[in-house]
Formats: structure tokens, C-alpha cells, sequence
């Protein structure tokens, strides 16, 4: 691994501090999943390296009546068996347990899942689901956005110079609100997502859907929320037709790619076998 200096640093400051010095000469580590793969491959070759593991409040996880609070550094293993989060919060276990294995989830944090950017991380579509938001600091002050905009390309984010990914807020859930996210890939969680498809829907008291999120993953540049396909719920029941309808809709908008894994026609496919899958499932769970 080629790099030329290491810090832990303990405060937010201290951190803050360090990413401004060393600006796109440093790399964050945090579980270290996807970052040391790379600097031991030599596709990465920053100057410093700053290791985030001691840095203080940023992995925790808080439930509160308003709603949830993750830490950026919160494991997957530890987020996917949090049995707290099972009565509002199912998706985003689910979500964090699609990734890869026992031994890498037990390492890999939140936060490292969605810095890492990839158009096919597992953890990221539970909280788009939920409507989550990035909380950044840096030394200059803080911001907040929508996880679902926090993302420019693959392995690209929103992120500038001495700014850090500390954590994410999600609201509370509506009643009747249910979600459900799945993946499909060859080997189960341990591969690669070919494609991933979630939905979550909330419904008023005349049945009628009131609130929809619809999102896929690994089918373009970056994890992706269909705002088209969501419109075309709001306002009306939640009927077979009107699910098969909206699939349709999904697979028509999407333009993937076709690599070693699967190619673009059969994304496509997926795409609408999938989304129809996802909506009627988190249909079930708005009305259990």
C-alpha cells in the first residue's frame, strides 16, 4: 500500500482540520471494505490516509419519537441485526444485510457504503426508501441533503474539501407506511448487485396512496430514484394493474449498461420483474 502518512484523529476538528490540509491528497477510511482494496492494488495513491474509527459521535445510533439518527460510522452488521429498528425501520436492516458477506458487514460502515458511491450498494436504497438525509460537517459549518442527491457518478459525490459524511437522519414513518428493497445477483449478497429494486408506499385512510418511493440500483451511473414512476402512485389505489403499470414505467426509463454480469437488455427486464415485485410487497407491509 503506497501512502505516505496515517492519522486516527478523536475530534471532529481535528479531522476537519486534516481534510482541509490535505484536501483530494487524502483518503477517509473507515471500514476500510473497499478503501484498502484499492491501496493495495495501487488504483488509489493519496498522501494521507485519515482513519475516522476514533473520531467521537459519529457511531451511534439514536431512535427518537421525531426519528432515526445513524452515525456514519455504524457497522452494516450491527445496523442489519438492530432489532430496534424492526417496527419502522425494517428496510434499512434489510438493505444493510444484502451486503456482501457476514465478515465484510461486520467491518463495512453506512457511512462507507455510501461514500464509496457505487451504483450498486445494497445499504444506500434503505435509506432512499426512507427518505433519508446526509448530514456533512466541516470546519466551516454544516449542511444537509437528500441521500438520493448526494451522489454525482460512480465512486462520486457531493462532497468538498474538508468536508465529512458524520451521519444521516431519517423521519418517522407515517402509518401505513411499508417498504421492502431485494436484489438479484448470481451468488445471493456475497456478489454484486445485477439489479436491485425497492418501494416503499404510504397510504391514507381511504386506501389511496399518499406518499411513494421507488428506487433501483446498478442500472445506471448512480443509485437511482424514480420520480416519474412515484407521481404516477400518489393519489390513486394500489391495484395489480396500476403496479404493473408502474414496473412497466421503471424498466422503460432506465438505459444500463451491459457488462460481465449481465447485459442491458436483461437489466431492463429485471428492472420491471423486480419493481413489481418490490411495490407489492411493500404494499403487503402498508396494510399488515
Amino acid at each position: 500500500m503506497r501512502f505516505e502518512k496515517y492519522f486516527v484523529p478523536e475530534t471532529r476538528q481535528e479531522c476537519f482540520a486534516l481534510l482541509e490540509q490535505y484536501g483530494d491528497k487524502a483518503k477517509v477510511l473507515a471500514g476500510g471494505t473497499d478503501v484498502i482494496q484499492l491501496l493495495k492494488s495501487g488504483a488509489l495513491k493519496p498522501e494521507a490516509v485519515i482513519d475516522i474509527r476514533k473520531v467521537e459521535g459519529i457511531s451511534e445510533t439514536k431512535i427518537t419519537d421525531q426519528g432515526l439518527a445513524l452515525g456514519a460510522m455504524v457497522r452494516l452488521r450491527e445496523l442489519s441485526l438492530n432489532e430496534a429498528l424492526a417496527t419502522d425501520y425494517p428496510v434499512i436492516m434489510e438493505a444493510a444485510g444484502h451486503v456482501s458477506s457476514m465478515q465484510i458487514r461486520s467491518m463495512a460502515t453506512i457511512g462507507g457504503n455510501v461514500c464509496n458511491a457505487s451504483p450498486s450498494a445494497d445499504a444506500v436504497q434503505g435509506l432512499i426508501l426512507m427518505n433519508a438525509t446526509a448530514v456533512i460537517e466541516s470546519a466551516g459549518g454544516n449542511r444537509e441533503i437528500p441521500i438520493a442527491q448526494f451522489f454525482t457518478g460512480p465512486g462520486k459525490t457531493v462532497l468538498k474539501k474538508g468536508e465529512l459524511l458524520v451521519g444521516f437522519t431519517i423521519p418517522k414513518p407515517s402509518a401505513r407506511t411499508g417498504a421492502f428493497y431485494e436484489k438479484f445477483s448470481i451468488r445471493g449478497d456475497t456478489d454484486i448487485t445485477i439489479v436491485g429494486a425497492g418501494a416503499s408506499v404510504t397510504l391514507a385512510e381511504d386506501g389511496t396512496v399518499s406518499g411513494a418511493v421507488v428506487s433501483l440500483a446498478s442500472v445506471a451511473p448512480t443509485p437511482l430514484r424514480m420520480d416519474a414512476v412515484e407521481k404516477m402512485l400518489v393519489g390513486k389505489k394500489l391495484t395489480p394493474e396500476l403496479i404493473d403499470q408502474a414496473a412497466q414505467a421503471a424498466s422503460k426509463s432506465v438505459a444500463p449498461i451491459t457488462d460481465q454480469r449481465a447485459s442491458a437488455g436483461y437489466r431492463v427486464e429485471m428492472v420491471y420483474v423486480w419493481t413489481k415485485s418490490a411495490l407489492t410487497k411493500a404494499l403487503e407491509r402498508a396494510i399488515a
